[in-house]
């Protein structure tokens, strides 16, 4: 997410489900009524994007229910969260290793991370634009439309 997409978000998500933002950071809480959403923001480091995050955990590591009464709606939240993002959001990614040399590098889609129209506008003007999972990350982020579409999933 670009700043810009990030505000969208955290406005749609405020507006909607009656939850609140806790922490202005890179990491904050959706926190509701129901529970906590995390909210790991994008980052932005001069030229290089980081991806960000929504995450949930409503059970413990061996399923059980970490708050039975409550889950089913913080669920619910989070679904509506997500799906709003799939509609705006691009997956169509693709990424590959900077350490390989640029004719043997093997680019391989990359559909479970979304980028914002924000952002997306970013990567398309900015020449020395990148994206990373994570700032010192070596695994580059690109446009599908700039690799061959035929590219093995």
């Amino acid at each position: 997410m670009a700043e810009k997409d990030d505000e969208e978000f955290v406005d749609y998500a405020t507006l909607t489900h009656s939850i609140r933002i806790i922490g202005d950071g890179h990491i904050a809480n959706f926190q509701g009524s129901h529970g906590d959403i995390q909210f790991l923001r994008s980052q932005r480091f001069g030229s290089i994007l980081t991806a960000g995050r929504i995450a949930l955990a409503t059970t413990d590591l061996d399923g059980h229910s970490l708050c039975p009464d409550s889950a089913p709606a913080l669920e619910r939240i989070y679904k509506q969260m997500r799906r709003w993002l799939q509609t705006r959001y691009c997956n169509r990614l693709v990424c590959y290793s900077e350490f390989v040399p640029v004719g043997q590098r093997r680019v391989q889609h990359a559909r479970m991370f979304w980028l914002g129209p924000h952002a997306q506008r970013w990567l398309e003007t900015e020449p020395q634009a990148l994206l990373r999972q994570f700032r010192d990350g070596r695994v580059i982020f690109d446009l599908e439309t700039r690799y061959d579409t035929t590219l093995a999933s």
